[in-house]
C-alpha cells in the first residue's frame, strides 16, 4: 500500500525540470541570443501558444544572467527543427509556472519576482513582459491552478 501511495505521488507531480540536457536545437537556440549560457540553465517544454509543438522556457542559471533580483527568462517558440526567441525577461525567479488560460493565444506565466511575490506574466500579442516586478500578483488560486515547469 505505502509503495501504491508513493508511486501515485510521484506520478501526479506538476514537475517538468529537466534532469537530462537540454535538447541540441535549444541549445544553439540559447547560445545565438545569450553566448555562455546555455551549460547553466534550467529549461522546460510546454505547449504555450497551442500548436501541438513544445515551446520552450528557459532559466539562465549562469554568471552574467542573474543578478541580486533573480536571472533571465527567455521563452522560445517551438518549431519542427529550431526554437525562435520570443521573449526575454529578466528578474526572474523559479518556481515558473504555467496557467491554462491565453492572452492573445499564449499561456499565461506565474515566476517568482523577489520582493514581489508569484507574478502574472501575459504575452501581450508580441512578448512576455521584460520585468516581472512591474506585473499584478497572482492570486492563491491562480497559482494553485498552475502547473510547475521550473522548480526552485
Amino acid at each position: 500500500m505505502r509503495l501504491l501511495c508513493t508511486l501515485l505521488v510521484v506520478l501526479t507531480m506538476p514537475v517538468a525540470v529537466r534532469a537530462q540536457p537540454a535538447p541540441a536545437s535549444l541549445r544553439a537556440a540559447v547560445q545565438r541570443v545569450a553566448p555562455g549560457a546555455a551549460d547553466s540553465l534550467q529549461f522546460a517544454l510546454v505547449d504555450l501558444n497551442g500548436d501541438s509543438v513544445p515551446d520552450a522556457v528557459v532559466l539562465l542559471e549562469s554568471e552574467g544572467w542573474c543578478g541580486t533580483g533573480g536571472c533571465t527568462m527567455l521563452v522560445f517558440r517551438g518549431r519542427w527543427d529550431r526554437f525562435a526567441l520570443v521573449s526575454r525577461s529578466t528578474i526572474t525567479n523559479a518556481p515558473i509556472r504555467v496557467l491554462s488560460d491565453t492572452t492573445h493565444g499564449w499561456r499565461t506565466l506565474i515566476v517568482y519576482s523577489k520582493g514581489v511575490g508569484d507574478v502574472l506574466l501575459r504575452f501581450d500579442g508580441l512578448r512576455y513582459p521584460l520585468n516581472p516586478a512591474l506585473q499584478p500578483r497572482a492570486s492563491p488560486e491562480q497559482v494553485a491552478a498552475a502547473r510547475v515547469v521550473i522548480q526552485r
